[in-house]
């Protein structure tokens, strides 16, 4: 498996959960604890799918150098940050600043949490 491949897949699986965020905060027009919940849903379910996909790329692993596994790494990273800094633009247009910002630290506790539960 080719890491462009696999940093495709992530950069899709991204855009996919900008889109759940956008969709419970301006479509379905919930109130903080419900975007909270969808954002703690829709981050498990990403870090399961993104966690499968890491796996299925580790065993192919062996036949690409050292340089290359971490260049596409950094790219995964970049991904996740523009995910990240994408849903907190998401909820600033919604709700305000610190209120974005409280609610995109609890979902990252309480997703941390979740996986930490189920692995």
């Amino acid at each position: 498996m080719d890491g462009a491949v696999v940093a495709l897949e992530v950069v899709i699986l991204s855009l996919l959960n900008v889109a759940v965020v956008y969709l419970a905060a301006f479509t379905y027009r919930l109130n903080w604890t419900g975007v909270l919940t969808v954002m703690v849903f829709a981050s498990v379910v990403t870090a399961s799918v993104g966690q499968w996909l890491l796996s299925r790329w580790m065993t192919a692993l062996p036949q690409q150098s050292v340089r290359a596994v971490v260049s596409e790494g950094a790219a995964v990273l970049i991904v996740a940050l523009a995910s990240s800094l994408a849903v907190l633009i998401v909820l600033v247009q919604r709700y305000n600043l610190p209120m974005a910002l409280g609610v995109s630290l609890m979902s990252g506790v309480l997703s941390a949490a979740v996986r930490r539960v189920m692995a």
